[in-house]
């Protein structure tokens, strides 16, 4: 599964609201992959899955002027990080909670941000207002 979006940097108010959501979706969209392995803990031959996030900065060179663009990339690959254990399943119970753990305390930063960035822009609406 691969989902390519391009975006565009610029200085307007709203930009960076759009990579903020797509890292909440992407966060999202990690811990039901993670939770999946979870629940192939006991499954036989079950490889751990994992979703991978690239984020990429290209620089466009078109006519003398350069453009600059947000790639990102999300792509569900197989981990095989893990030793398989006896009945070939390398889903660690150990692995999976820590990187649950780890995704949703990113998930919590980032919306976090969001949320100041938005109140920020509200506040600036109300003319400073509250």
């Amino acid at each position: 599964m691969t989902d390519r979006r391009t975006l565009a940097l610029d200085a307007a108010p709203l930009s960076g609201l759009d990579r903020l959501s797509q890292h909440l979706r992407f966060r999202g969209e990690r811990q039901a992959v993670l939770a999946g392995n979870l629940a192939n803990l006991d499954t036989p031959g079950y490889r751990a899955r994992d979703l991978e996030f690239e984020e990429r900065f290209d620089r466009i060179v078109e006519g003398g002027s350069t453009q600059r663009s947000m790639s990102f990339e999300t792509e569900a690959t197989v981990k095989d990080d893990e030793v398989p254990d006896a009945d070939g399943n390398t889903v660690s119970l150990e692995g999976q909670i820590a990187q649950m753990d780890e995704n949703t305390l990113q998930f919590r930063s980032v919306a976090e941000l969001l949320s100041r960035r938005i109140g920020l822009l509200r506040y600036a609406a109300n003319d400073g207002r509250g």
